[in-house]
């Protein structure tokens, strides 16, 4: 009997012991998972964010895009210099719109990059810091010395994941494009010189990375058919007008949004919004946005020209930086918003351009602000749509523009102003701030506040 016993519990004490070890294997997983995530972040950032972009850095930066772009559409291998002040110029820029802060330090091997990432609140670490190398190769593109927080990855770790990674965010085909695309071939105290190595059809292959990177949002808050049929409905009432005949921006939107709050489910309005901003955008703004949303119009809606001679406060330029604005509000979020527009303002204060413009900066503003009201949530869009069943006047959409500076050169605007982090800036900004919210589209009623 004993014997018959000891054989019937064996299975029992396997059981017992393979759960024990199961055990053990999740507590251990854990335990490493909570050391790693710990081992990644830091409440401390490696590089600091760095100070305001003044400017002359936005046009640095805004030059070196240009000339990449250039040198992609060539389609012939070449060289790009690009200055150290150039690198930062483009830390700067980047900086005000994202929670990325970067370095760079050239030595005479290669380029060291390091950065900082600001991460969403977690139990862990505010930051996400990392450090490698750019080595000089006439090879493709290497990276070497890769540091995540306070993890050193050996080279052929890095060698192997790197362009792993990329490939599968970005898929093989757009993340081998990105990886082909450049190599550092030389570098000096104040200068990289770049080997661009363009794809065989660049126009259509960065078109693809695009939308690679758009197709990360599964469940995108705008309908592409909704975007068509409104801008239908702004086909129908541009056709209605004479060529040559100059109208408000408000004889476009007014009946834009009546339409909005008519044909919206209830709860719904916000989303129908977006797509009426998005198509606003496509109509009086560029076809370049569909790069955004994806394909959105027929052949037949392509063959009717837009009525561009729509104006906001008398002006052509206005009414592109509200409808711009309105759009990006609709496509990022607030803050990207407003320093794309800040951005714009500084690029136009350097030398050759048209100077910086409250009045552009405040007409960015007002199409944040009425994106934000149209399509931030379903409470708020149906009471700005309700709000439409009065008679549009340009003076409920946007100030007057007659006291706010223009044409600042870039002296002129480091006098006044300093940039655009000073208290000066700040100060005007928040009065265009406080008279937009004073109008009657935004402005609290009684019940509100």
């Amino acid at each position: 009997m004993a014997g018959v016993n000891r054989s019937e519990g064996k299975p029992l004490k396997l059981l017992l012991r393979l759960m024990l070890s199961l055990g053990a294997l999740v507590l251990a997983g854990a335990i490493g998972l909570f050391w790693l995530l710990h081992s990644l972040t830091s409440d401390q950032p490696l590089v600091e964010p760095p100070a305001a972009a003044d400017p002359q850095q936005v046009y640095h930066a805004k030059q070196l895009a240009k000339r990449t772009l250039k040198l992609i559409q060539r389609q012939q291998p070449d060289r790009l210099d690009v200055s150290h002040t150039e690198l930062q110029s483009l830390n700067r820029l980047l900086a005000r719109a994202y929670p990325i802060y970067s370095r760079f330090s050239p030595t005479p091997d290669g380029l060291w990059i390091s950065a900082s990432i600001e991460l969403p609140d977690n139990p862990f670490g505010r930051f996400l810091s990392l450090q490698l190398h750019l080595p000089v190769s006439d090879q493709q593109l290497r990276l070497t010395d890769l540091q995540l927080g306070q993890l050193q990855l050996p080279d052929s770790w890095t060698k192997r994941l790197v362009p792993l990674l990329v490939r599968l965010i970005l898929g093989k085909q757009q993340g081998q494009l990105l990886l082909d695309l450049v190599r550092l071939e030389h570098v000096e105290k104040d200068q990289l010189q770049l080997r661009i190595q363009p794809p065989a059809e660049p126009k259509r292959q960065l078109s693809r990375l695009l939308e690679r990177l758009r197709s990360f949002d599964d469940n995108p808050d705008f309908d592409p058919v909704w975007i068509a049929h409104y801008y239908d409905q702004l086909l129908q009432r541009g056709q209605g007008l004479e060529p040559r005949k100059w109208v408000s921006l408000n004889y476009f939107l007014a009946p834009l949004m009546r339409n909005v709050q008519q044909q919206a489910p209830e709860g719904e309005q916000h989303l129908h919004a977006r797509s009426a901003i998005l198509a606003l955008s496509l109509y009086l703004g560029s076809y370049r946005f569909e790069q955004l949303t994806g394909p959105v119009l027929s052949e037949q809606q392509r063959q009717h020209p837009p009525h561009y001679r729509t104006l906001l406060r008398g002006r052509i330029d206005l009414r592109q930086h509200f409808v711009y604005s309105a759009a990006i509000q609709v496509l990022a979020d607030a803050g990207s918003s407003y320093a794309i527009g800040e951005f714009k303002e500084l690029l136009d204060s350097v030398a050759g351009g048209s100077g910086f413009s409250f009045a552009d900066l405040a007409a960015d503003r007002a199409g944040t602000l009425f994106a934000m009201r149209a399509s931030r949530n379903s409470q708020q869009a149906a009471e700005l749509l309700a709000r439409f069943d009065k008679p549009l006047k340009e003076s409920d959409l946007m100030i007057p523009i007659n006291r706010l500076p223009e044409g600042l050169s870039e002296d002129q605007f480091r006098q006044r102003y300093g940039d655009i982090n000073s208290e000066a800036y700040r100060r005007l900004t928040d009065q265009i701030d406080q008279r937009l919210l004073a109008l009657r589209l935004y402005k609290a009623t009684a019940q509100e506040g």
